[in-house]
């Protein structure tokens, strides 16, 4: 008898459910269910970031002043004036004249680390500028739009301990480049001391570096880095043939001699054209000295964008 009524039940409940909706004044007579169709949202993948963008190299020139701070002789940038940045911004200008498909990009090549004719309290023939200084640089050279280098001597001191120290800079600022002066560097194969004796790097240490600056870009989001290597003589850069070129880094070899084999600005010529072209490894650079006297020449800038390939990066000291 329970299951009689249960079912009876249970057919009742179908019976009103169905005449309630038929007789519904929202729903039609054998009007059809419609469901809607979802169309799913596509998130677009973001774009891969391109280190290219940015970069001074190749699309630009540089044109740097070159400073030890408070060191007058070292070169225009030893201290931050307005005067020194038109003087550096009427110079570029006349490159740009020149090269407008190289548009000119300004910047100070900062000596950072310091060689020196002493030991030191840690023993190592070198110091670096101080935090204060180089923050100095920093602020100076991201409101004036400048590219700052910075440049490492490394006397006796440890070259990765001496990169390490300058990398959080690399890493934070897009603006920040490297230049590396072998002249005053004194690894343990080369037991010199600076100021009396020829520096030198070799090339696995060099490579290192690179290394070190292509891992930056697409790590921390910044254009690609510049490495400006200065050569003084041949000797400097021990298997010069052997430094390898990375996409993620711009290579300049930087002839900064002031025509120590013979005098004057045609030996330098010389020397762009034998370790520039003839042993190539990405770009060229040429250093200028202002106060060089006699026989030394000031090169123009006409003099110098006639060297062939035309220097990428041109720096001047004093």
């Amino acid at each position: 008898m329970l299951v009689i009524t249960a079912a009876i039940s249970l057919a009742l409940i179908v019976v009103l459910t169905s005449v309630a909706i038929i007789s519904s004044p929202f729903v039609e007579h054998n009007a059809q269910v419609v469901i809607p169709t979802l169309t799913p949202t596509i998130t677009p993948s973001p774009t891969p970031f391109d280190p290219n963008i940015g970069a001074p190299l190749p699309t630009d020139r540089v044109v740097a002043y070159y400073g030890i701070p408070g060191a007058e002789p070292s070169g225009p940038a030893f201290e931050l004036t307005t005067a020194m940045l038109n003087r550096l911004k009427q110079t570029g200008a006349s490159y740009t004249a020149l090269d407008p498909t190289h548009p000119v990009q300004l910047g100070i090549d900062l000596v950072a680390n310091v060689a020196d004719g002493s030991p030191g309290p840690s023993g190592t023939y070198d110091h670096d500028v101080d935090n204060g200084t180089i923050q100095q640089y920093i602020n100076f050279c991201q409101q004036n739009h400048l590219l700052l280098f910075f440049d490492l001597e490394f006397g006796r001191a440890p070259v990765q301990a001496t990169i390490k120290t300058y990398l959080p800079y690399l890493e934070k600022y897009p603006f920040a480049e490297l230049a590396l002066d072998p002249e005053w560097a004194f690894p343990p194969y080369n037991p010199g001391i600076p100021g009396f004796n020829v520096g030198s790097l070799n090339a696995a240490d060099i490579n290192t570096i690179i290394g070190q600056l292509a891992a930056i870009p697409m790590q921390y989001h910044v254009p690609r880095k510049v490495l400006v290597i200065h050569e003084f003589r041949p000797e400097v850069l021990i298997h010069k043939e052997q430094i390898k070129a990375d996409p993620l880094v711009s290579i300049v070899l930087h002839v900064d001699s002031v025509g120590n084999f013979a005098g004057g600005s045609a030996d330098k010529v010389l020397q762009y054209a034998e370790w520039v072209k003839q042993q190539p490894i990405q770009y060229g650079g040429f250093k200028l000295f202002y106060n060089l006297e006699s026989p030394y020449h000031l090169m123009t800038p006409t003099e110098v964008m006639a060297l062939d390939p035309p220097p990428l990066v041109i720096t001047y000291g004093n």
